[in-house]
């Protein structure tokens, strides 16, 4: 079992495990980038490093909102040791799960492939991703 960051987009809750994650930071200005995927809001300079910032709203087909004190980017790595940031509405909390529901297919949606399980907190169901997915674009993020 693993420690989660439960994060939120909408009133929706997700989590990553937390050994998938390098660093959480305050929202910054983002760079746009020409062309690029719908899903990616562009880059960001990290102490020196280009990041490129996926926006989960954009990734799950929800509508955009306006940055608020509490958007936060959450500095995820890919496979190849690349980081990426996840742009989200805010950072909840730290949780433990006791128990993972496996998904089911019934889900659908732009969601469906990118949740690896379902966890629960108190009476509230909280969507787990799936990172690798949320990080396939195909070999390139533009």
């Amino acid at each position: 079992m693993a420690n989660y960051i439960v994060v939120g987009l909408n009133e929706e809750k997700f989590a990553l495990p937390i050994t998938d994650i390098q660093e959480i930071i305050k929202d910054m200005p983002i760079t746009e980038i020409p062309a690029a995927r719908a899903h990616v809001k562009g880059v960001i300079n990290l102490r020196g490093t280009i990041v490129p910032v996926i926006g989960l709203r954009s990734k799950f087909r929800m509508m955009e909102s306006h940055s608020t004190a509490s958007s936060r980017i959450v500095i995820v790595q890919t496979p190849e040791g690349e980081p990426v940031g996840l742009y989200v509405d805010r950072v909840e909390q730290v949780a433990f799960f006791s128990e993972i529901l496996p998904t089911t297919d019934g889900i659908g949606g732009a969601q469906a492939g990118n949740l690896s399980g379902i966890g629960k907190i108190n009476d509230q169901l909280v969507s787990i991703l799936h990172l690798p997915s949320i990080l396939n674009t195909g070999g390139s993020l533009s």
